[in-house]
Formats: structure tokens, sequence, C-alpha cells
């Protein structure tokens, strides 16, 4: 959950209310508003997290001489 907050007299407050129950113990990272969170900085685009998924099939064993694209119907549609 992200939570907008204001830090004032040392302390966080809420912008908005929220559905914990009270004194319940929570865990926050804090970043200023506008900034990256640490997740998006590492891979921004996706682009790496697409990367990896591509490497898994690189080694898969080929079905045919033909490419996916010349199979799309028969293997959607079992037929040619």
């Amino acid at each position: 959950m992200t939570v907008k907050a204001i830090f004032e007299n040392g302390v966080l407050r809420p912008k908005t209310p929220l559905p914990l129950r009270e004194r319940e113990e929570v865990e926050i990272e804090v970043r200023r508003a506008g900034e990256a969170s640490p997740a998006a900085a590492d891979d921004p685009t996706g682009w790496e997290a697409a990367q990896r998924f591509i490497g898994l099939w690189k080694d898969a064993p080929r079905r045919s001489d033909r490419s996916l694209s010349e199979d799309h119907d028969e293997v959607l549609y079992r037929r040619k």
C-alpha cells in the first residue's frame, strides 16, 4: 500500500485515513514525493525483465523448422 503523508513536528501524518487497527505495527519505506521507487529505478522500462523472460525460451527445443508465426493457425486452431 502506498500512502501520502506530511512530515510535521517529527511525526508522519497520513493525508487519508488508513485501513489499520489502532496501535497496529507497520513497516514504512520513506521516499520524497515524486521520487521513483527503488524497484522502478532498477528497471524503469521493464526491458530487463522482458529480456530475462525471453531468455527462458532461447534454449527451448524447436517444434518444427517453421517459425511460430508461420505455425500460428495450426498451433492455436489445429488447422493448416
